[in-house]
């Protein structure tokens, strides 16, 4: 209770710093996924996932602004706990970032970066599963914004903690502080879409609810999307490829606990739609 307590506190805090400026502008997206060959670690096929996401991006005097969740629906070989077909589960995260340049009037940027940003982020989640998986996650770091001609492109580092839940043991689990290297953009190319991704790689974060000694995770996706009737209809359509490598610090080499290593590493493809609003 005392970790949720700090989650909470921590995201009123963000939220009363992104509200304390009207937004000069803003952005929404609902997206529809469909990724066919994702993994789940203690699971023994590929697992089909449909997801339907929501996109929040806003911008004020002091920075911007990020909400995003999903929810996803995998299929019968990835069950929910007590029958009733394949788990469901939702995933969200706000970050805030304030920029430098807007809070010291820099124009000049900072070397290559356009700008610098301190950032940060709160992560939580669940699933219908046995396991019941909990995540609460929080990211303190810095940005970097890029010089790309249009579009964005962020480099940023940060201290991350997370807290989880085992349902196979009735447990909960706090890791150790890691290290995380994020990247994020969105590239406009020639008039015809845009390039866009995120890359997260998040260090060993001591041992999870089983007792094994975590490993570096990897989590990569790439995607193109395509303007449906111009860019300025709102509507894209395209795909990617999600690649993810010791998903949740789960050891790919090793089997541990309820976990099989080989399930802990995964390459789908991805098929998108998305609106602006």
């Amino acid at each position: 209770m005392k970790t949720v307590s700090r989650f909470t506190a921590i995201a009123a805090v963000l939220l009363a710093s992104s509200s304390a400026f009207a937004a000069d502008w803003s952005s929404n997206a609902i997206t529809y996924g469909y990724a066919p060959h994702q993994s789940e670690p203690a699971v023994s096929d590929k697992v089909a996932k449909n997801i339907l996401t929501f996109t929040h991006v806003s911008g004020d005097k002091l920075g911007s602004n990020l909400f995003n969740i999903d929810l996803l629906k995998s299929n019968s070989v990835d069950p929910a706990n007590n029958g009733g077909g394949g788990a469901q589960e939702w995933y969200g995260f706000y970050q805030r970032n304030f920029s430098l340049n807007a809070m010291t009037g820099n124009k000049t940027g900072y070397g290559i970066a356009k700008d610098l940003n301190l950032t940060a982020r709160v992560d939580a989640g669940a699933k219908n599963t046995a396991f019941a998986p909990a995540p609460r996650k929080l990211q303190l770091g810095m940005s970097a914004a890029m010089p790309v001609s249009a579009g964005f492109w962020d480099i940023g580092v940060a201290a991350y903690k997370e807290t989880n839940h085992n349902g196979d043991l009735g447990t909960s689990v706090s890791f150790k502080v890691a290290p995380a290297l994020n990247s994020a953009w969105a590239i406009p190319v020639a008039g015809i879409g845009t390039f866009g991704g995120f890359a997260s790689i998040v260090g060993p974060k001591g041992k999870d609810g089983y007792g094994a000694q975590t490993a570096m995770e990897t989590l990569i996706r790439a995607t193109f999307m395509f303007d449906v009737m111009g860019p300025k209809s709102g509507l894209s359509a395209g795909g990617g490829v999600e690649y993810w490598n010791n998903k949740f610090g789960c050891d790919s080499s090793i089997s541990n606990g309820g976990f099989n290593g080989n399930k802990c590493k995964a390459t789908t493809p991805m098929l998108l739609v998305s609106y602006k609003l």
